[in-house]
C-alpha cells in the first residue's frame, strides 16, 4: 500500500515528454496572461504601454517564462530519468527569477501621474519624482492615485518674483528638476485647466499635419459626442514616444489620448524633450 501511494506522488514523472512540455507551457501561459491582464488593464492601460517602454521588459518576461521554459522541459525531460526533479527545480527558479524580476520593474515603471506644465503633458513614474516633496504631499486627497492608469495634475509656475527666481536657480545652477517633477509646484487639475484649454492647438490642424491618423483624429467627434471645434490637443511627452493628448477647448478637461505624433513644425520639433519652464 505504501508503494502504491509512492507511485502515485511520482506519476506526474512518468508522462510523456510531449505531454510534460505542453503541461507545463500551459501552466506558464496561465500566469503570464494574468501578469499581462494586470499590466495592460490596470498598470498600462492603452496607449500608455509602448509610450512608456514597458514591452522591453515584458519581452524578456515572455521569453523565460513561456518560450524557454517549456523548451527546456522538452530537451530536458525523460521519465525515470536520474536528477529529473533536480533539472526542473532549476527551470522553475530561472522562470521564477524571471517573473519577479520583469513584473517588478514593470510595476516600478508604470505610468503613476500625467502632469501638465506650461504647454504640454508628462507622463511619469512614481520614480521621476522629487521623492521628499511626494512624501509631503502624498496624504493630501488630491494627490491619491487611481487604481487605473496615472493621475492627472497641474504643475504651476510660482508668481512670487522671489520664489521664481528661487525656482529657476534651483533648476539651472543647481540641477533640480522643472516643476513638471516637483509635487511643490503641483495643484489639482481643475485649477490648471483653464490653462490647458488657452494652450491646446485646434484638431484640425493635427489631422491636416497627420493625414496617415487621419480617419482615427476624425472619428473623434462622434466618439467623444463634441464638435471636431472644441476638440484640441497637446503633446504627451512619454519615455518612448510622444502622444496627442486630446482635450476640451472650452473647459480644458482632458477626453482621450492616441497615439499620434503631436509635435507639426520645426521648431516645436526641435523643442521635444527640453523642459517646458526653460527656455
Amino acid at each position: 500500500m505504501q508503494q502504491d501511494r509512492s507511485l502515485g506522488r511520482s506519476s506526474w514523472l512518468e508522462v510523456s515528454r510531449p505531454r510534460a512540455a505542453l503541461t507545463h507551457l500551459g501552466m506558464s501561459a496561465t500566469v503570464v496572461g494574468a501578469a499581462c491582464a494586470l499590466i495592460f488593464v490596470l498598470w498600462y492601460p492603452h496607449p500608455y504601454f509602448l509610450a512608456a517602454g514597458a514591452w522591453q521588459v515584458l519581452r524578456v518576461l515572455i521569453g523565460v517564462d513561456l518560450v524557454l521554459g517549456p523548451l527546456l522541459t522538452a530537451i530536458v525531460f525523460k521519465p525515470g530519468k536520474r536528477g529529473l526533479k533536480f533539472d526542473l527545480a532549476v527551470i522553475a527558479l530561472v522562470q521564477v527569477a524571471a517573473f519577479v524580476y520583469g513584473v517588478t520593474t514593470i510595476y516600478a515603471g508604470r505610468p503613476y501621474f500625467t502632469v501638465f506644465a506650461v504647454d504640454r503633458f508628462y507622463v511619469l513614474a512614481r520614480g521621476d519624482i522629487v521623492r521628499d516633496e511626494l512624501d509631503r504631499h502624498e496624504r493630501e486627497d488630491w494627490l491619491r492615485k487611481t487604481v487605473r492608469g496615472p493621475l492627472l495634475v497641474a504643475a504651476e509656475r510660482p508668481s512670487d518674483p522671489a520664489a521664481a527666481q528661487r525656482l529657476l536657480d534651483e533648476t539651472v545652477f543647481s540641477g533640480k528638476p522643472d516643476i513638471e517633477r516637483r509635487p511643490d509646484y503641483w495643484t489639482p487639475y481643475a485649477k490648471g485647466a483653464a490653462q490647458v484649454a488657452a494652450r491646446a492647438r485646434p484638431l484640425a490642424e493635427l489631422k491636416l499635419a497627420r493625414p496617415q491618423a487621419a480617419a482615427a483624429i476624425g472619428a473623434l467627434p462622434t466618439h467623444l459626442g463634441i464638435p471636431e471645434e472644441r476638440l484640441g490637443f497637446l503633446p504627451l511627452i512619454a519615455r518612448n514616444r510622444d502622444l496627442s493628448f486630446i482635450v476640451d477647448l472650452t473647459s480644458g478637461a482632458p477626453l482621450e489620448v492616441l497615439d499620434v505624433d503631436p509635435w507639426l513644425d520645426d521648431v516645436a520639433s526641435g523643442a521635444r524633450r527640453q523642459p517646458a519652464g526653460q527656455p
